[in-house]
Order: structure tokens, then sequence, then C-alpha cells
């Protein structure tokens, strides 16, 4: 028993010995050879698939240095065979890369570096590259045709993934072509109805010449209107005013429904776009835009409509005020001379009355302290240059010989002229 179970471990062992990297009884032959060699010593080989380490370990057991490593081709390959198949020249580029590497990286001995550029590395590519010009020189080369070739293969070894690209764009497309589609037949409906508020705007806006032409023609009737006519007239102005405030109204609220309508799709119209934005950004094309022109001139009519009606309540307002003053004044030239002249007296009185309090408020502004800053203690004298100012430009309205109705508010401002421009002049800073 004990007999078998030491044969068992015999036979593992070597099954294992003959599968280990280096170890088996048939080595691979097309594998090339990593070479180290010390400065005064001899050169170590190993299978490539052994690594640097291995050739350097053997050429510097000590880490002597410097240390130069190359890359020998496999030994059945002939140089000839080498420069000639793009496979085993790349193989070889590899292994010594990777020599090259080590030495660099991981020993990382620039010494060691320079050798292995230059040494037995550096001679046999040099080698191997007068051989190829040298096969290349005796060869003739069919350029256009190695390049028909190449880009047959190419296009060969490419066929299947370019299908497949563009299957999915055509998908893709095809999708997104789709939510176009959808959303163009949403917009139909929308761009019919902003088809006919444009007409109705147009028509709207054509009105406006004669509008004003009928609130003129008003103004100068209620001018000429006696105290008898003026009712009709100030009914004509309302009446108009209304009419003009009516007429958009419609319009306006068709407008604003529109817009709410189209803004409503633009936000429906995006999310089902949004999906495929990556593709039509891919393939350069922009996202649609259906709407914005729509609401920008929807929202410049609604300003427009808002403008004129405003416009046209100021003026019907304005003749209305025009009327009462005029009713006041035929109703007094009705009532006769005596009526006249108390009328203007006491509109006399009041703008004397009115001048005379103005007057006690500019001079006790003046009498008045100007405020002081609370942090600096110094005072305001922005403000009190302008009351100066304000103060002295009512001299001369109170000159004697035409101060008139405004004599008695003239009396205290005259005496208080020449210390506010005394104070202007030399107490106030330049």
């Amino acid at each position: 028993m004990n007999q078998i179970k030491k044969l068992s471990m015999a036979l593992a062992v070597l099954a294992l010995g003959a599968f280990a990297p280096g170890c088996s009884p048939h080595p691979d032959e097309t594998l090339g050879s990593l070479c180290a060699a010390a400065e005064s010593g001899e050169a170590h080989c190993v299978r490539s698939n052994q690594g640097p380490a291995a050739a350097w370990k053997q050429a510097a057991p000590h880490d002597e240095l410097p240390v130069q490593m190359w890359a020998k081709r496999p030994k059945d390959v002939t140089l000839d065979q080498l420069v000639e198949s793009p496979t085993k020249l790349k193989a070889w580029f590899a292994d010594t890369d990777e020599a090259h590497a080590y030495v660099r990286d991981t020993k990382k001995n620039a010494e060691s570096y320079l050798a292995s550029m230059g040494g037995n590395g550096g001679r046999m590519l040099d080698e191997a590259i007068i051989r190829q010009r040298e096969i290349l020189a005796r060869t003739s080369v069919d350029a256009i045709g190695d390049f028909k070739t190449a880009l047959s293969d190419k296009a060969s070894a490419e066929k299947s993934p370019i299908l497949a690209t563009l299957a999915t764009d055509k998908q893709s497309m095809t999708a997104a072509q789709a939510v176009l589609e959808e959303a163009r037949t949403d917009l139909a409906p929308l761009k019919s109805a902003y088809a006919g508020i444009a007409t109705q705007f147009t028509a709207y806006r054509a009105t406006e010449a004669a509008e004003t032409q009928a609130y003129a023609m008003l103004a100068q009737q209620a001018s000429q209107s006696t105290l008898a006519a003026l009712p009709d007239v100030e009914q004509a102005i309302l009446a108009a005013a209304l009419d003009v405030g009516a007429k958009p109204s419609d319009l306006a609220l068709s407008a604003m429904k529109l817009s709410a309508q189209i803004q409503a799709f633009e936000l429906s119209s995006q999310a089902a776009i949004t999906p495929h934005a990556d593709f039509l950004a891919t393939h350069g094309a922009a996202l649609p835009d259906m709407s914005s022109g729509a609401l920008r001139s929807l929202n410049a009519m609604l300003g427009y409509i808002q403008q004129r009606t405003t416009r046209s309540d100021a003026t019907a307002t304005s003749l209305l005020n025009g009327i009462a003053m005029r009713r006041q004044a035929l109703v007094v030239l009705n009532a006769g001379q005596p009526m006249g002249n108390k009328v203007a007296q006491a509109k006399l009185l009041k703008a004397r009355t009115a001048f005379d309090d103005t007057a006690n408020a500019r001079v006790a502004a003046l009498v008045a302290a100007p405020k002081v800053s609370k942090n600096l203690k110094l005072p305001y004298l922005a403000r009190r240059y302008d009351q100066l100012t304000a103060f002295l430009q009512l001299q001369p309205l109170c000159d004697p010989s035409s101060s008139s109705w405004r004599e008695a508010g003239c009396v205290s401002l005259r005496s208080n002229f020449s210390a506010a421009e005394t104070y202007l002049k030399a107490t106030l800073p330049p």
C-alpha cells in the first residue's frame, strides 16, 4: 500500500514538472530567447517565456554591473525569414522591448540600459535592417496591388461591425423620425390656429389709424359743442372707448390660449425627443425648434394689444376730463357776468392762498437748520443748495411791477432773497 502511494506521488511530481515553464522535454522552438551578459562574462540565454529575470540572474548572480540584455530570434528562424515576416518581427521586437523594460524599469541601471541599447541587441537590429533593405532592393513591390489587397482584407474584417452599426443607426433614425412625425402631426392644428390669429391681428392692427381719427373727431366735436350737446359727445366717447377695448378681447384671449397650448406641446415634444438627443448630436443634427418663433410672435401681439388698449383708455379719459372742464366753463358763461366774476374771484383767491402757503413753507425751510450727519457731525448741504436755488428762482415772480395776486406771498419771500443769495455764494462750499 505504501509503495502504491509513493508511486502515485512520483507520477504527480513528474506530471507537474513536465508542464512547468522551461521544464518541458520538448521546448517550444517557435519562442525566441532572452539573453544577458555581464561586462566581462559570457552570455546566458533562456526561453522568452521564462522572462528576463532568469537570464539576468544567471549572468550576474552577484549583481555585477553593467549587464547588457538582448533578444534573439528563434533558433530555427533565419535572418531572411525574420525580416520577411511581420509576425516574427513583431514577436522579436516584443522580446526586445521586454528585455529593455526590465533593465530600465526593474533594475533601473542606466549603464546596463545603455549597454543593452548598443550591444549585441543593437548589432542584431542593424543586421536585420541591412538585410531587409537588400531584400527590398531586389524585390519588385506592387504597392497598388498590396494596397488593394490590404484594403480588401480590412473591408472584409470590418464589414460585420459596420453593418451592425448601420443597422443600429437606421433603427435609431427610424425611431427619431417617428417622434418628429408625431410632433408635426400634433403641431398641425396649432399651426392652423396660429395662422387664424395672425390674420385677425393683421386686420385689427389696420384699424389703428381709423381709431385715432375717430378720437380726433370726437375731440373737435367736444370743443365746439354747446352745454346741451356735451352729454351726447360724452356718451360717444364712452362708446368708442368700450368698442376699442372690446375688439381685441377675443383676439387676446385666443392668443393667450394658443400660447399655453404651444408651450404644452413644446414640453411634450422635448420629452419625446430627449432619448434620441445623443444620436442626433452624434450625426450633427440639431434638435428641431418648432415653437419658439410662434411664441415670440404671440407675445408681441399681446404686448401690442395691451399697449393700444392702454393708450385708448388714456385718450378717452383725457377727452372726458376736457368735457367736464368745458361744461363748467359753459355753465359759468351761461350764468352771466356776475356769476363769471364770482367764479373768477374764487379761483383767484384759491391761487393766492396756495401761493402764500408755498411761500411760507419755503421761508420756514430756509430758517430751519440743515440736518447733521450722525457720524461726521457735519450738515447735509446738498439739499440746502437745492432749496436755495429753487428759492431764488422765485425772485422774478415777486418783482413789485408784476407780482399782482402773488404780492401777499412775495412780501415774506422778498425779505429773504438777499440773505439766501449771500448764503449760497459765501457760506456753501463751491
